[in-house]
């Protein structure tokens, strides 16, 4: 009981250092786009990319 214990406190904390990471990250992506708002276009073209090569990959790997 006491080692599942520990072993969530450890997930927890390690958990909000992933959580704060990725705030910083949004926080200095937000600030880059209000200097250059084209670059919401940009990120949005490259996101439908990505999902694009993962379906085509998904339907190689005989996915539906």
């Amino acid at each position: 009981m006491l080692g599942l214990l520990a072993t969530e406190t450890t997930a927890s904390a390690i958990d909000m250092t992933v959580v704060n990471m990725l705030i910083e990250l949004v926080k200095s992506l937000l600030t880059l786009f209000t200097v250059f708002p084209i670059n919401i276009f940009l990120v949005a073209g490259l996101v439908g990319v990505g999902f694009g090569i993962f379906r085509k990959a998904k339907g190689a790997a005989g996915g539906k």
